[in-house]
Parts: C-alpha cells; structure tokens; sequence
C-alpha cells in the first residue's frame, strides 16, 4: 500500500488570520489527495498557556500539531525541530518571513524540498519587517517552489525569485461553511453594537497596520459624515496602529459613529451585519476578506492596488478606488448607499464570482498537484510538463 506524502507546515503568529484560515482548509482536504500534514506553530514572544486557535482546529481534524517559542534565542532550537519533524515528512512548506528563514535552514540540512508561500512580498512601513523582507527574498530564491496568491504579485516577485519557481494559486473559501458561520442573527448583532434599523453600517477588516489604509478609511467617514448622518463604522480587527486611529476619530470629531470591535476569531456574522465591506489597502496580494464579504453578497469597494483587481472586477462586482484617495472612496461609498438597488445587483455578482473563481476545492486541488509535482521530482520520478498559465499580466 503506498504511503500517503506527508507535508510540514511552519508559520509564525498568535492569531488566525488569512493564511491560517487557508492551512486550516488544506488540513481538512488534503488527505482526499493522499496528503497528510503536521504543523509547527511560531510563537513569537514564546510559549502561551493557552494553545493557539489554529492548533486547537487542527488537531480537531486530526493533525499533529506543535507549538514552540521562536524568540531570536529559540532559532537555533526550532531548526533542530524543525529537522527531527523532516524525518518523517517529504516536504516543508512555510508561511513568510521568520519560517522561511528558518525552514531553509532546516530543509538544506535535512536535503527535503522546501516549498514556501509569500504571501503579501513586505512592503510595510516598519524598518523591521523591510529588513526581514529583504532576508527573505534572499532565501525564496532557494526554494523549489514558491506558491502566491496572485499574477500581480507572481510579477513582483520574478525580480528576485525565476519565473519558472513562482506558482500562482488563488485563495478560496468554502462559501456554504462562511454563510453557515454568519448565521442569522444579523439584527441581534446591529442592535449589541448601537446600531439603528435606519442606520447603514460600513465595515473594514484586517490588521490595523498602515498598509491596510485604515486612515484613508476613517478620512473617507469624516467625509461620509458631512453628507448623511445614518451611517456607523466599524473596525474589526487588532494591530500596531491602534492607538493612532482611536486619536484620529477623536480629531476628525467622528468617534460618536465609529466602533472599534478588536480581533474576532469568527468574522462572518460581523460581515453579514454589515451593508458594505471596504478595503482600502495600500497594497493587497490578494484579499481573502474581499471574497468572504462577496460570497455572502456584500457590495465590496477596494483599492485598485496590488491583486486586487484580479479578485473584484470593477464595475461588475464590486468598486475599484485609487489607493490613498479618501475622496473618491468616500464618492463611491455614498454613490452606492443611494442605490440599494444597484448595490444589491453589484452583491450577487460578486458571490457568483467567488462561486465560479474563488473555490476551496479549486485551491486544494492545485496546491495537491504541487506536492506531488515537487515530491514526484524528489523522487526522480517522470513529471508531466507543467500546465500553462494565462501571462503575469492577465487578470
């Protein structure tokens, strides 16, 4: 009987946010493709007493998972670990910056393939983070393979890595499963948080760190305001700008209309709560909350920035918005509001895009055709030629 191929993942966080959500959904469907996963979890300011939400849903779907400190003193620790899980596994893969400078290490000594997925190219503002960008652009160059999320940035990263390495996989979601977590309480959950049944709510997810234009965001309210007073915004999520933005409502005098709702481990009935989702980001991959907010038929706007003109066809399903330009953002929010209708149009076409585009299954499948690949190669095994793909330019 053929044993199945068993892969290591590495990633570096506290927090379940986008990539998690993704290893989470390989976890689950990979073993249909003869797949089997461990995960080893970074814990950046050492361990926690409490597990990390990833490994409690991981190990819920059957997957070995560890978790250990990865403070500059760890490092050298982690790559021995990382090096005894090799042992049994065919192929590690890693999630950014601090795993993939240790995960080359490891998977050089122990002469496995290492794949890794960039999955936003460090472009942040921090010096630190520029320094680990740059570290790691240095290594991905040594990758068997590197997955990204988009062609946008598949072309930004032929610069430092060869095209032939670079292999783009759109993100998906199990749309079904995210409406099933939104649920039905989207009146309850208005009514917990103030909201109005006369009021509309406009919402912004992700990190609350500058890339994300969480600042254009609340210029773009303050603007909002002066035309119509039925509106409410929230913030959901946690970051390094934190303190910023609260002072900044407090300047714009708009705090009385924004909320600042933290990290949420489930973001879907929040979603479903709200009449628009934005996304104002000064640079994007790709956007996984862009098609959770369509697949639950929510108008999205977004910058047209990065890949994410490759997730929201402007003017078809959803609004593109130059990056950084709160008054055209602030037009388009309220050109929408005073159409339902249309808004309403723009929704459905948007979760029919994330149905036809943006599946699980499709995103599984590729990522199972790629360890196979790199595994069939380890093994000097035939490879077919890989399939062609549309060019970096398309969309």
């Amino acid at each position: 009987m053929t044993q199945p191929l068993r892969v290591l993942h590495c990633r570096q966080g506290d927090r379940v946010w986008g990539p998690e959500r993704q290893i989470l959904q390989l976890a689950e469907r990979l073993p249909d493709y003869g797949i089997e996963m461990e995960i080893v979890l970074l814990r950046r300011w050492g361990l926690d007493p409490k597990p990390h939400p990833l490994a409690a849903r991981a190990r819920r779907l059957g997957c070995e998972v560890l978790e250990v400190p990865a403070r500059p003193q760890d490092w050298r620790q982690v790559v021995r670990l990382l090096r005894s899980r090799l042992r049994d596994c065919g192929i590690l893969h890693t999630h950014e910056f601090k795993s993939d400078l240790l995960g080359y290490w490891a998977a050089r000594q122990s002469n496995r393939p290492w794949i890794a997925t960039d999955h936003h190219l460090a472009i942040e503002d921090d010096w630190l983070l520029r320094l680990f960008g740059y570290a790691d652009r240095v290594v991905l160059k040594r990758a068997q393979a590197v997955v990204v999320p988009s062609y946008s940035q598949a072309e930004r990263l032929s610069r430092h890595v060869p095209l032939e390495r670079i292999h783009v996989i759109y993100h998906g979601i199990d749309a079904q499963a995210f409406a099933r977590s939104a649920g039905n309480e989207r009146a309850a959950l208005r009514r917990r948080y103030g909201v109005a049944d006369d009021e509309h709510v406009i919402a912004i997810f992700g990190r609350l760190e500058p890339v994300k234009g969480h600042r254009d965001f609340l210029r773009a309210a303050r603007r909002m305001l002066e035309r119509r007073d039925d509106l409410r915004f929230w913030v959901v999520g946690e970051g390094s700008l934190e303190p910023v933005l609260r002072r900044q409502v407090q300047e714009l005098g708009i705090a009385h209309r924004v909320d600042f709702l933290g990290y949420q481990n489930d973001v879907a009935p929040l979603m479903a709560a709200s009449d628009l989702v934005l996304m104002p980001s000064r640079h994007e991959s790709f956007g996984i909350v862009l098609i959770e907010a369509m697949s639950l038929g929510k108008p999205v706007i977004a910058s047209a920035a990065g890949g994410i003109p490759e997730v929201v066809l402007d003017g078809a399903s959803g609004y593109l918005v130059p990056p950084g330009d709160p008054d055209q953002l602030s037009r388009r929010v309220l050109e929408m509001l005073s159409n339902p209708g249309h808004a309403q149009q723009i929704g459905l076409a948007g979760r029919e895009r994330v149905h036809r585009e943006f599946t699980v299954e499709q995103m599984v499948e590729q990522m199972a055709a790629l360890y196979h690949q790199v595994d069939a190669v380890k093994r000097g095994a035939f490879v077919s030629p890989r399939p062609q793909r549309a060019p970096l330019s398309a969309v």
